[in-house]
């Protein structure tokens, strides 16, 4: 090999080496490594809203209407009593009826005079004072009389009757008289759910004998109860047939107005950054979590407020995913 070749091939593996070390020696741009994202897949429910009543339950009794004492404003004896403890009497129904016999010669004498001033007066023989004199005194004696029959002011059960032959003295108590149609269902509600309950809402009565009748709230009381810190509220109960007594146990069940709410399982829910508790929802395939209020939680599931009418809820792998993940939705 002669030397020109030889310079050549020289040359040829110094620029080799001088290749090679550079490379060796140089430093080149890590590669970053990107895993390949695989999408989770999870259990969607497309749920629409539907209008919901919140039923809201009150442990109430029931109360009579009306419930006065019977009382004389006359002394005198009972000659006779018409009824008998527990039994119905109708508006107007004389229940005592007491002696009326210096009370009935007084009404009669005066009825005369009465009449006789009237001819009189019309023959221009007496003055129209004295008129009014006998007219009053006419007046007070048929007053008097009509004391004597003590009458039922409306339509009820009589009890805690007098006895015949006692002396009932001024206001003492003829009988009692309960009207049980119609009936009031009365019970409280506390402060936080007063808001929510208006007249007229439609309500359930359910007593402890199982009978269920349906009626509407009449009546929530504007001031609360200092001690309990509850409202009244009442709902009226026809009770035609009268089956229902006064001081039944019985549950008021309330249905507010109507919201539009979803319907899900409990196993769905999430707690959220606050603790209140939240919702895994998919909108264009991606999670999207959204903090909701709880109307009723039931054995079944929960309804719900916070989130769309129309809204893809995930009821399964939830848990799996956060904010923001792309998913694969499975619907139910």
């Amino acid at each position: 090999m002669n030397k020109k070749n030889l310079r050549a091939s020289a040359t040829i593996v110094f620029f080799t080496v001088i290749w090679m070390l550079s490379g060796y020696f140089a430093q080149s741009e890590p590669v970053e490594y990107k895993a390949p994202v695989e999408k989770e897949s999870v259990l969607v429910n497309a749920s629409t809203a539907k209008d919901f009543r919140l039923p809201i339950t009150v442990k109430a009794e029931s109360q009579a209407f009306s419930k006065v004492d019977i009382r004389s404003q006359t002394s005198e004896k009972i000659v006779n009593i018409a009824y008998l403890d527990g039994d119905f009497v109708q508006e107007g129904s004389v229940i005592c009826e007491l002696d009326s016999g210096q009370r009935r010669a007084n009404f009669k004498k005066s009825e005369i005079d009465y009449d006789s001033s009237v001819e009189l007066n019309k023959k221009g023989l007496i003055s129209e004072s004295a008129l009014v004199t006998t007219e009053t005194v006419y007046e007070t004696a048929k007053i008097e009389l009509a004391r004597t029959k003590i009458k039922a002011p409306f339509s009820g059960f009589v009890e805690n009757l007098a006895k015949k032959g006692q002396l009932l003295q001024n206001g003492q108590v003829c009988a009692s008289i309960i009207s049980l149609s119609p009936l009031k269902i009365v019970g409280n509600v506390s402060e936080v759910m007063v808001a929510m309950i208006k007249p007229g809402q439609s309500a359930e009565v359910e007593f402890i004998s199982g009978e269920k009748f349906n009626t509407e709230v009449s009546f929530i009381s504007s001031a609360a109860d200092i001690r309990t810190r509850t409202f009244q509220v009442e709902a009226e109960l026809k009770n035609e047939n009268l089956g229902i007594k006064d001081g039944l146990t019985a549950e008021l069940i309330i249905y507010t107005d109507p919201v539009k709410a979803h319907f899900v399982p409990t196993s769905a829910f999430l707690l959220g950054d606050e603790g209140n508790v939240a919702l895994a929802t998919v909108v264009d395939d991606k999670v999207v979590v959204v903090d909701v209020n709880i109307l009723i939680d039931t054995v079944q599931g929960a309804w719900i407020t916070g989130i769309p009418e129309q809204t893809n809820i995930i009821i399964g792998g939830q848990g799996f995913v956060q904010e923001g993940d792309e998913v694969i939705s499975k619907f139910r």
